[in-house]
């Protein structure tokens, strides 16, 4: 016989309580007989007798029922299996996204199945406990007790791949029996079935059902336009029922309040217009009041100061196309021939387009180079006959007098992000009558019809495999040519957004330029964070990623001076409140954290004891009534 809790056995030290007290009762006096009661004495002796017996019965009876609960409270097992007795490891992975924020009939998600862990699993119990950004190894529920109940809900969220990879890597011991137990409400924004990728682990699934799901959320916020000072500030709310009643949507700037609206929802889907005077950059906050999830209950927002894009083309050839791309406020655009190009201006831009050049000489070339290794960004559009081409990166320039369709798009590339909403295959794809017999096409981002690139990327140059004249092809009025060149001038100078998103890999440009030992800074009311960064010429490029993990506006700090701000939220994909089925999860599904405890009390592996021992403490705390009562 084996014990889950063989700690409790030392409460078989509370058997000398009911000895000590029978020992006490046994005490010998001094015996004094009487003459006249000396005919009593054989009865006396035989009452005596009686007497202890009885209480030799009780001590028995007491003992047997005190070492019954002790050993009950033990949890003594038969093992029917190899299985039931070697080394245990138990991962639990608790979720602490957003949506375990909603209530259940005993109150907050997170909260009541963290109290429920620190008030049932045993004490000597240990374990490995992980949330989406916390990590506890081999603890036990005493340690850990103050981390879970100032833990806070997090806005990056696993999948349920991750959770089982993740949980898996943390069980290290080969020769233990291992098993993942995941506390979740179990959402599936992502539509796919539940993941089983595990092989000879158990995994034991405890799902926790919120009783409302009534939502409104802020979904997102953009420029719609700007004139002047004013911008249009349109902002995109969503729910999951019909709501009846307008909602109340505020915008606050630096904490004071600038407009007010009302917004109906209609079909789940609703939208705000503000119309903004903009004489000082915004780090404003947009928000409603709604009882649902409250991460997206505020969206922050900051305008930044605007930064144009600088953007130079060196023509050999007809530039009309690209002075109209670039026209717009967003650019600062400067067009000059081949022969009247300045080299003093290639440093201070964000671009160079060499358009059709028939010659480079090796001064510019070197002006180019030191422009894409400072972050520059540089677009070949090669000419029918030319030379120079080799010191920018461009070799063996010779051309195939052979037609071909432009016909494939490499949609995931970051040129046409946000450029499509579905894959499209009855495009109007443009042709060209003759191409490059050689390119370096690691990076392709619109292919021929046999494979080869029209249009690829190597580091910061964006090389065309042919020329743009209207005589060679007719890529200058095909739909492709706006969101090309247009991305490519925005990627060069990562334009400040209004806000990014937590958890996420985000490129920013800062307008300022820093010493060799300098360094810039992000920092709100409560913490100070230092970004990856690289210094350019012009610019200072930050990457932000997981170590931002609260919402909020950001001041950017370089020499103790904020230079501009920058705002994150988080993804809206945890308020979708869409659930897996209990079919979808399968057998090992228990409702509640009390229901799992007793079913891997139950396994069927072992053959569990403990009730046989209280139902032997009934047995003999009757029989000892019965003793007392009946018993002479």
């Amino acid at each position: 016989m084996l014990f889950k809790n063989p700690v409790i056995l030392y409460g078989l030290l509370f058997l000398l309580v009911p000895i000590i007290v029978h020992l006490f009762q046994l005490r010998k006096f001094s015996k004094v007989l009487f003459t006249n009661v000396a005919f009593l004495q054989p009865l006396i002796s035989q009452t005596r007798k009686s007497r202890q017996i009885k209480k030799w019965l009780t001590l028995l009876a007491r003992s047997a029922a005190v070492a019954c609960i002790v050993i009950a409270f033990a949890q003594p097992f038969l093992p029917k299996s190899n299985a039931a007795t070697p080394e245990k490891q138990t991962a639990i992975y608790l979720d602490n996204s957003h949506s375990m924020e909603l209530n259940g009939k005993n109150g907050g998600l997170y909260k009541y199945a963290t109290s429920q862990l620190l008030e049932k699993l045993p004490v000597d119990k240990i374990f490995t406990l992980f949330t989406n950004d916390n990590v506890y190894i081999n603890t036990n529920k005493q340690q850990i007790t103050n981390e879970l109940l100032s833990n806070n809900y997090s806005n990056e969220v696993l999948t349920f791949d991750q959770v089982q990879l993740k949980a898996s890597s943390l069980l290290d011991k080969k020769n233990a029996a291992k098993e993942i137990i995941i506390i979740s409400d179990f959402q599936n924004y992502a539509g796919e079935v539940f993941p089983d990728t595990l092989q000879n682990v158990k995994i034991e699934l405890v799902k926790l059902r919120p009783q409302e799901i009534d939502n409104v959320s802020i979904d997102t916020a953009f420029v719609m336009s700007q004139s002047g000072e004013n911008i249009n500030l349109q902002v995109q709310l969503s729910s999951n029922y019909d709501v009846n009643q307008p909602v109340t949507l505020s915008l606050e700037n630096n904490h004071i309040l600038l407009a007010k609206t009302s917004v109906l929802i209609e079909d789940k889907k609703g939208k705000a217009n503000f119309e903004i005077a903009i004489e000082a950059p915004i780090e404003g906050r947009i928000y409603i009041e709604d009882k649902g999830i409250s991460f997206d209950n505020e969206l922050f927002i900051s305008t930044g100061t605007a930064q144009k894009i600088k953007v130079l083309s060196i023509n050999g050839a007809d530039s009309d196309f690209l002075d109209r791309l670039y026209k717009g406020d967003l650019f600062d655009y400067i067009s000059v021939k081949e022969k009247d190009v300045n080299y003093n201006l290639i440093k201070d831009q964000n671009m160079v387009i060499i358009n059709e050049m028939t010659n480079i000489p090796t001064s510019l070339s070197n002006e180019l180079n030191k422009l894409t290794n400072n972050g520059g960004s540089l677009v070949i559009i090669p000419a029918q006959i030319s030379s120079g081409y080799e010191s920018i990166g461009l070799t063996g320039l010779e051309y195939n007098d052979v037609s071909k369709k432009v016909t494939e798009i490499n949609f995931n590339h970051p040129l046409f992000k946000g450029v499509f909403n579905k894959r499209i295959s009855n495009f109007q794809y443009p042709n060209v009558m003759s191409v490059l017999k050689s390119a370096n096409a690691r990076d392709p981002i619109l292919k021929y019809e046999d494979g080869s690139s029209f249009l690829y990327k190597n580091n910061r140059t964006y090389v065309f495999t042919t020329s743009l004249n209207l005589e060679n092809s007719n890529f200058q009025n095909s739909p492709l040519i706006v969101p090309v060149m247009f991305n490519m001038a925005v990627n060069a100078l990562p334009v400040s957004q209004l806000y990014y998103h937590l958890n996420s890999s985000n490129a920013i440009a800062v307008n300022t330029t820093v010493n060799q030992d300098e360094i810039i800074s992000l920092s709100n009311d409560t913490s100070e964070i230092i970004p990856r960064q690289q210094a350019f010429d012009n610019y200072v490029l930050i990457n932000t990623g997981e170590e931002f993990s609260t919402a909020g506006n950001y001041n950017v700090n370089s020499k103790d001076q904020k230079i501009a701000a920058l705002s994150f939220n988080a993804h809206r994909k945890e308020n979708r409140l869409v659930y897996y089925s209990d079919a979808d999860l399968g057998v090992n599904l228990s409702a509640s954290i009390d229901d799992l405890l007793y079913k891997l009390s139950e396994e069927p592996n072992i053959l569990s004891l403990w009730k046989y021992f209280v139902m032997g403490a009934l047995f003999f705390l009757i029989c000892e009534l019965l003793i007392l009562k009946f018993v002479k």
